[in-house]
């Protein structure tokens, strides 16, 4: 169950929180807490490796990346932007005080206060 003070109050927070909260969470069930206060329940995830589509397949796809960048962080590069219900935000996966490792960008489609639709975006190396 989510509560109040988890949720988000604006699109910009929302699309922030997803990348500094969600994306660096490493407490399964607190990541959890946070997707269910920041997603729909039919929410899909779009990335180069595929398509999550609810609750379900979104965290397995956040924690399967987590694991796989061990000890790399995720921050915001470039702050959050909205128009209408559109948010995007550039962020970076950075070790401890070193250079970003790859850098990308997450475009999200808002409803309601919460995210309905998130596509990632990794830019060129």
């Amino acid at each position: 169950m989510t509560t109040h003070a988890e949720t988000p109050a604006t699109a910009l927070e929302l699309v922030r929180r997803n990348v500094t909260e969600i994306f660096n969470a490493d407490d399964d069930p607190r990541r959890r807490r946070l997707i269910e206060a920041f997603y729909h329940p039919d929410a899909v995830f779009y990335d180069a490796e595929g398509t999550a589509t609810g609750y379900d397949e979104i965290e397995r796809t956040v924690r399967g990346l987590h694991e796989r960048t061990t000890g790399l962080t995720f921050g915001v590069a470039v702050e959050p932007t909205v128009i209408e219900d559109l948010a995007r935000i550039s962020w970076a996966l950075s070790p401890p005080e070193g250079p970003p490792v790859t850098t990308g960008m997450d475009i999200a489609l808002v409803r309601d206060g919460r995210i309905s639709s998130l596509y990632t975006f990794l830019d060129p190396q």
